[in-house]
């Protein structure tokens, strides 16, 4: 590297000096290797420094790629998770409206077996004189009965005509 010092003539022809002598060539030559040192040492550090934030930069851009890559990892799974809520939600929807309809089956099962029951124990007291149709969602002409018999079994028919109508209303609702 070669320096050129400042004449302080601003751009004007040199004066002529006279020619320094061995001391003061020496101390200038000593002078310019310690600005020299200087410079140098100067550029070495900024050398370093810009290093040293080399190394952070990349360090820093390796944290954010990370951080980035366990977001998308994060993100993967909670949409797998909610997917699998979804399924299980369904699911379970389903499961829900089976169960609901077994125990409407068995509860229209054991209505049914109720009123065959009835209908058993109406057909032993009357002495089978009196049939009963549940299987017809009309009630007017569901039931046959003797004339012979008394008014009391009027009462019972009629009875179990309005209870029918009800059980059919109620059924119909459901």
């Amino acid at each position: 590297m070669v320096l050129s010092l400042p004449d302080g003539n601003d751009g004007a022809a040199p004066a002529r000096q006279p020619a320094p002598n061995g001391e003061e060539l020496w101390k200038m030559y000593t002078d310019l290797l310690q600005v020299k040192n200087k410079l140098e040492k100067s550029c070495m550090e900024k050398e370093e420094l810009l290093h040293l934030a080399q190394q952070a930069l990349a360090e820093e851009q390796a944290k954010r790629e990370t951080a980035e890559k366990e977001k998308q990892l994060f993100e993967e799974k909670y949409t797998q998770l909610q997917r699998r809520v979804e399924a299980l939600e369904t699911v379970f929807q389903e499961s829900m409206a089976q169960m609901r309809k077994e125990r409407e089956r068995e509860h229209l099962r054991k209505q049914n077996e109720k009123f065959q029951r009835l209908e058993a124990q109406i057909k032993t007291m009357s002495g089978n004189k009196l049939k009963i149709d549940y299987t017809s969602k009309t009630t007017e002409n569901s039931y046959r009965e003797d004339t012979s018999e008394p008014s009391c079994l009027c009462l019972i028919c009629e009875l179990l005509r309005q209870l029918i109508s009800l059980v059919a209303k109620l059924f119909s609702c459901i």
